[in-house]
């Protein structure tokens, strides 16, 4: 089966690739392998794969419930309350100073009169803005939002297992079949995920940047690049199609043996395209911006408000409830650091595909699904080592069992003495 670019045809079925450029760029072209992968590199490779997708990971600091445990987390700075709120708080302060020094030492006693009489009145009414029933219901909106979309990121790991395990073999067809398969849905996150994305726009910004990371060759790039021209906005789900197409080849070749083998990979594949789809969805349907306009105007301003009803009065003319004045305001400064950053955290997990401190990585999630479908359908790297030396455990005691390692089969890369740095 082949799919006209001009005068020229892409190979899908039952044909090799007709590749051009030396040996070890061809490997890399056909396979989508990211350069630099070498055994000196699996150490760091694995790293990365254990990495969390978060700009922002403490949970490791916090392995028990001591309360100096949790103490340290109130004087982090990177993604805390404090880098979200100290231009408003400190804009709060300005000007709560400014009206407290005006009322203090520049209105005279009829003008003060007025003064206190508004700061009464505006006491009494403040509380009719409900800014916590506003705030409740829009922060867990964002929040069930953010992690629907935290739940929608797709994993092209499940594939890759399964093409290793129904693809098996070290020669050079099986080897392509799987290596092809993996990078043309490695494409499909890149098309996807510059499309939701600045940093992986910036990137990936059109097909040729896509053609030069060896994620598409030049003719898999025309088709593309044609397939736009000719009004195919979707044409991110084309190499979708071609993943099903070599399922398809590689079932009439034999590599797959069975029906239900070929089924569970497309299957499989199907399943990315709608984990994809449902990401888009995330990115192009967003909270009502209605929703949003009242939330920010109410908060701010309340606290606009309180600017006013938060004065402390004359002690000498004996209001009630104004019998201290505290100068500075720390109860209306408490109430501003838990609304206001109630309201900053929804802003800030209301785009998950920003580049603030609470956004995914998507640069991060992408170099490490081609990293980690490439290390598990590759033939080295893919393969069980059976248990050459193992023995029925003592009664007394269990020892552990060394695994064996087939020689040719997966090298010493990937013995547990190499990977994990210590003996099984």
């Amino acid at each position: 089966m082949l799919v006209s670019v001009g005068k020229r045809h892409l190979p899908v079925c039952g044909q090799p690739l007709r590749l051009e450029s030396p040996a070890d760029h061809q490997l890399n072209t056909i396979s989508g392998r990211p350069r630099g992968l070498t055994s000196n590199s699996v150490h760091n490779l694995i790293d990365r794969l254990l990495s969390a997708a978060m700009t922002v990971e403490y949970t490791k600091e916090v392995g028990n419930t001591r309360c100096c445990i949790f103490a340290r987390l109130l004087f982090r700075w990177r993604g805390s309350v404090y880098k979200l709120l100290w231009r408003d708080v400190l804009v709060y302060i300005v000007l709560y100073t400014i009206i407290s020094c005006f009322y203090r030492f520049y209105l005279k006693d009829p003008h003060k009169k007025i003064f206190e009489e508004l700061v009464m009145h505006s006491v009494r009414y403040r509380n009719l803005v409900p800014v916590c029933f506003l705030l409740g219901f829009y922060v867990s909106l964002v929040v069930s939002r953010w992690w629907g979309t935290c739940l929608a990121l797709p994993d092209n790991t499940n594939t890759a297992v399964l093409l290793a395990t129904h693809i098996p073999g070290n020669d050079r067809r099986a080897f392509e079949i799987r290596t092809r398969i993996v990078r043309y849905i490695n494409l499909t996150y890149c098309m996807v995920f510059s499309q939701v994305s600045a940093p992986v726009r910036v990137k990936y910004p059109d097909v040729q940047s896509l053609v030069n990371e060896n994620l598409a060759t030049e003719l898999e790039g025309r088709v593309l690049e044609d397939a736009e021209r000719h009004g195919c906005r979707d044409n991110k789900w084309l190499p979708i199609t071609w993943c099903c197409q070599l399922v398809q080849c590689a079932r009439e070749e034999g590599f797959l043996i069975t029906e239900t083998a070929k089924e569970t990979v497309v299957t499989e594949l199907l399943n990315l395209r709608r984990q994809c789809g449902a990401l888009l969805d995330w990115h192009q349907y967003n909270i009502p911006l209605v929703y949003t306009q009242v939330v920010t105007y109410g908060v701010y301003t309340y606290f606009l408000f309180s600017l006013i009803s938060e004065q402390f009065l004359d002690e000498a003319r004996h209001y009630r409830n104004y019998e201290v004045d505290l100068v500075v305001p720390v109860f209306a400064l408490l109430e501003l650091v838990f609304y206001l950053g109630w309201l900053k955290v929804a802003e800030s997990l209301l785009n998950p595909f920003g580049i603030d401190d609470h956004s995914f990585e998507f640069l991060n999630i992408l170099e490490d699904s081609r990293y980690s479908a490439f290390v598990i359908s590759h033939t080295r790297y893919g393969q069980y080592s059976p248990e050459a030396q193992w023995r029925p455990p003592d009664e007394d005691r269990l020892e552990i069992v060394n695994l064996g390692v087939l020689p040719g089969m997966i090298g010493d890369i990937i013995t547990p003495d190499t990977v994990l740095g210590s003996s099984i």
